[in-house]
């Protein structure tokens, strides 16, 4: 073996004997790191040990003696600062050092993403209430179609062409009032005020109804308008379109054009509730449970950011990556629709995705114990079959 001189340490080669100068080096900057924080924060220290950092900062080549005491320096230094480690020190130094909107970024991002979840969860509201809105009218106005119909009969005088598609048709061919003369008043047995009634209630119903729809495709184009009423010049008509005539001068040409009115606006209405049904329903489904996984493992980032500051204060900060946990929060939201978790969770769905992002540990073991279930289960079957067969 090669006598110990300045550049081999102990060595049988030159190689080995520069890994070793390396080593030494890269301990004098740690000792020379924890001693700096030693001074600054009052901590007692062998005058040894700073003798020997001291000295082996101001040698020009190593000797055997030089790193043997570096090391016991080294050794007695981080037993006096543990926790703290030159690690640490340095990860925490990296971290106080990098621009405030990167340390921000994932508290910026989590706050996005809420929002969206925010926005989306009220328009979701909205659909559903503008749904039900649009299928309580249905449900009012479909019997009143048939009502006034069967009491006022048609009218003899054709329709208005923009209210009724097909008014072009013969006057011939429209079948005459049922009883009386006087258009403004109804058949006999029939009374005006209840037929003027179901009259307003019809149109009311309509109104609604088509408002409903509308409000809708503000939201999110799902239909034209039948009407065209989107268009700022066609405003002055949607009094003709869904009001009453003032008096009702004819009821049966009254009822005929609400019900022309009525077969537009209720094909527009459905329409529109079942393309909303079909676009929260997909969301919520399929992208709601992913994002509300994400938030989740967010929610766990930041409650970790906690203790990130506070190993920050002491100096004993350990960097950690986190993307992984977003991308398996990711998995467990997009999957975790496909298993039945029993009869005692009394939660939503949307609120196990939560979960799952945030305890995605949690989730992969509830996996784990499915797959050791499935084999103990299916070798118990291999070996009743067995006891069967024999």
């Amino acid at each position: 073996m090669a006598d110990p001189t300045a550049g081999n340490v102990g060595t049988d080669s030159a190689d080995s004997g520069e890994l070793n100068v390396h080593l030494l080096n890269r301990h004098l900057a740690d000792a020379e790191l924890m001693l700096n924080y030693a001074v600054e924060n009052g901590l007692q220290v062998s005058d040894i040990v700073y003798r020997s950092i001291l000295e082996a900062r101001a040698r020009t080549g190593w000797t055997e003696s030089a790193g043997t005491d570096l090391l016991k320096a080294s050794t007695e230094l981080a037993a006096v600062l543990k926790p703290v480690s030159p690690e640490t020190l340095r990860n925490t130094a990296n971290y106080r050092s990098q621009f405030r909107g990167r340390r921000l970024t994932l508290q910026i991002a989590m706050g996005i993403l809420a929002a969206v979840i925010v926005f989306y969860s009220t328009l979701a509201f909205l659909f559903s209430w503008l749904s039900a809105n649009i299928r309580s009218n249905l449900d009012v106005a479909n019997p009143l179609a048939v009502r006034l119909m069967s009491e006022l009969g048609e009218t003899t005088q054709p329709p208005d062409k923009t209210l009724c598609l097909n008014s072009d048709e013969p006057a011939t061919a429209i079948v005459q009032g049922i009883g009386n003369a006087d258009p403004s008043l109804p058949p006999p047995g029939i009374n005006r005020k209840d037929v003027t009634e179901d009259l307003q209630t019809f149109a009311t119903a309509i109104r609604d109804m088509y408002s409903a729809a509308r409000r809708m495709n503000q939201l999110y184009r799902f239909q034209f308008d039948p009407f065209g009423f989107e268009k700022s010049s066609a405003r002055p008509d949607i009094t003709k379109m869904l009001e009453l005539p003032p008096g009702l001068p004819n009821l049966a040409l009254a009822a005929t054009e609400r019900v022309c009115v009525y077969q537009r606006a209720r094909y527009y209405a459905q329409s529109t509730e079942e393309s909303a049904t079909i676009f929260t329903g997909a969301v919520a489904s399929c992208i709601l449970p992913v994002l509300y996984a994400v938030l989740g493992a967010g929610a766990f980032v930041l409650r970790r950011l906690e203790i990130v500051e506070r190993q920050l204060r002491t100096h004993t900060f350990i960097s950690e990556t986190f993307s992984p946990r977003f991308i398996t929060a990711a998995i467990a939201g997009a999957v975790v629709g496909l298993f039945n978790f029993g009869n005692g969770i009394s939660v939503s769905p949307l609120a196990i995705a939560f979960l799952a992002g945030y305890a995605v540990d949690v989730f992969f073991s509830f996996l784990e114990s499915m797959i050791e279930n499935m084999r103990k289960g299916g070798g118990n079957t291999g070996n009743d079959r067995g006891k069967t067969g024999g």
